[in-house]
C-alpha cells in the first residue's frame, strides 16, 4: 500500500512559465516514482499567473490523485471570523503581524477537512506564508518543509519602501517562529541551508533542483544552426523585470548587433521598445525547443534568494551561463560552477561576445557547466535523502 502525501502549493505547476513550478513538477515525479500516492491543495484566483482550470487536461500522467482547490472568488463563508481577525490586526499593536500569511479562516477550515478525512503519513508545504495552516494541527502527519526562498528576505525587498514600519527583525522573528512549525526541512539553497541552521538550530537538508532526465542529454543543434544566440527566461516578478531591464539599457549597447536574442516569460509584458534583433515570445509549451535552439543563456538579477531554476536548467543542457552573483545563489560552489558572473554590464556584454565568437572558449565554458551539474545535481543521491528524512 503506497504511502499518502499531500502537497500544499498555491499555484497550478503543471503550467510551467516559472521555476518553481518546474521546481514542484520534479519533486512531485520523484514522490510518485518511491511510492507516494499525492493529493494537491491549491489557489484559484490567487495570482493572475495561475489557474487550474485546465489541470486535469495536463494531469495526463495522474500525478496527483486528488486536486482540492480554494477560489479566492468565492463568496467567504466565515464572515465574522475575517472581521474579528482585521480587527485584531488593526487593534493589536503588541502582536502586529509582517511576514505575509496566505491563509484565512476559510482556507484553514479547508484545510483541516481535508486532512481529517485523510490519512496522510506527510504534509509538504512551500512557503511559510502557509505555515499557520499546520499551527494548531494534532494531526499525525509528517509536517515537511519545502524551503525554495527565504521569504523575509524577499518580502523585506517587496514592501521595505512601502512599510516604514518594516525592520528585518520583525520579518525573521515571525519567519523563525513559523518554522519551528514543522519537523522535517528540505532547502534548495545551499547558502539558505547553512543561514537557517544556524538560526533555528535544527538539520536542514540541502535538495537543490534535480531532473527527471539526469543523466540523459538532450541533443542540442550543433552551434552553427542554432537560432539564437542569446536566451532569457523569466517570470513577471519584479526581480526578472528589473533586471531584465538593466540587461536591455545598460548591457545591449556593448552586444554586437548582429546577435539574435530570445526574450521569453511574462517579464517581458513590460518592454515598451523594439529591437531589431530580439525575438520575443511570452510563453512557450517545451521549453527543450528552446534549448535545442540557443547557445547562451543569462540571468541578469540583483534581487532575490533561492537557486535559479532557469541557470540550473541550462547547465544541464551545457549551455553556457552568463549572469550576476544572484544568479549563482544558492549552488555550494560559486566560483567552479562553470558560470561567467560579473556585476559589470561591458563585462557581461564582453562574455557574451566571446561565446559566440570563440568556439574553443564556448566548448570549454560548455564542458565546464556539464562537470559541475553532474556532480552536485545527482539524482540517485537526493532520493536516497529523501527515502531518510520522509520514513
Amino acid at each position: 500500500m503506497n504511502k499518502k502525501m499531500l502537497i500544499v502549493y498555491p499555484n497550478n505547476f503543471l503550467q510551467g512559465m516559472q521555476g518553481t513550478n518546474s521546481r514542484v513538477f520534479q519533486l512531485v515525479k520523484l514522490f510518485k516514482e518511491i511510492g507516494y500516492e499525492i493529493d494537491f491543495f491549491g489557489y484559484e484566483n490567487f495570482t493572475s499567473d495561475s489557474s487550474f482550470k485546465n489541470f486535469e487536461k495536463l494531469n495526463t500522467d495522474n500525478l496527483i490523485s486528488n486536486l482540492y482547490v480554494y477560489d479566492f472568488q468565492q463568496p467567504k463563508k466565515n464572515k465574522k471570523e475575517f472581521i474579528i481577525k482585521k480587527l485584531k490586526r488593526k487593534f493589536n499593536k503588541d502582536k502586529k503581524n509582517y511576514l505575509q500569511d496566505w491563509t484565512n479562516p476559510d482556507i484553514q477550515e479547508m484545510f483541516d477537512d481535508i486532512t481529517s478525512k485523510n490519512n496522510y503519513d506527510i504534509v509538504i508545504l512551500f512557503y511559510t506564508y502557509l505555515a499557520n495552516l499546520i499551527k494548531n494541527s494534532n494531526q499525525n502527519y509528517k509536517k515537511v518543509y519545502f524551503m525554495e526562498d527565504s521569504m523575509f528576505l524577499q518580502q523585506y525587498s517587496w514592501d521595505k519602501n512601502n512599510n516604514k514600519n518594516l525592520t528585518l527583525g520583525k520579518l525573521i522573528d515571525e519567519e523563525i517562529e513559523r518554522l519551528k512549525y514543522f519537523d522535517e526541512y528540505f532547502c534548495i539553497s545551499y547558502d539558505e541551508k547553512i543561514f537557517y541552521e544556524k538560526l533555528i538550530e535544527r538539520k536542514m537538508n540541502f535538495l537543490p533542483h534535480v531532473s527527471s532526465n539526469f543523466g540523459k542529454e538532450l541533443e542540442l543543434k550543433p552551434l552553427s544552426k542554432r537560432k539564437w544566440d542569446v536566451f532569457f527566461i523569466g517570470f513577471n516578478n519584479p526581480f526578472n523585470v528589473e533586471g531584465l531591464n538593466w540587461f536591455l539599457s545598460e548591457v545591449y549597447p556593448y552586444l554586437d548587433k548582429n546577435l539574435k536574442i530570445l526574450l521569453v516569460g511574462s517579464a517581458t509584458k513590460k518592454i515598451n521598445i523594439s529591437y531589431p534583433n530580439v525575438d520575443i515570445i511570452q510563453f512557450v509549451p517545451d521549453l527543450d525547443d528552446v534549448f535545442k535552439n540557443v547557445k547562451v543563456s543569462i540571468c541578469p538579477m540583483f534581487r532575490g534568494t533561492g537557486m535559479k531554476i532557469k541557470v540550473v536548467e541550462s547547465m544541464e543542457k551545457g549551455i553556457p551561463v552568463v549572469c550576476n552573483e544572484r544568479g549563482v545563489d544558492g549552488l555550494p560552489d560559486k566560483i567552479e560552477c562553470g558560470c561567467l558572473v560579473t556585476e559589470d554590464a561591458k563585462e557581461f556584454a564582453d562574455y557574451i561576445n566571446k561565446l559566440i565568437e570563440n568556439e574553443s572558449f564556448y566548448n570549454e565554458i560548455s564542458q565546464k557547466i556539464k562537470n559541475y551539474y553532474n556532480k552536485i545535481f545527482d539524482r540517485e543521491k537526493y532520493i536516497k535523502l529523501i527515502k531518510q528524512v520522509l520514513v
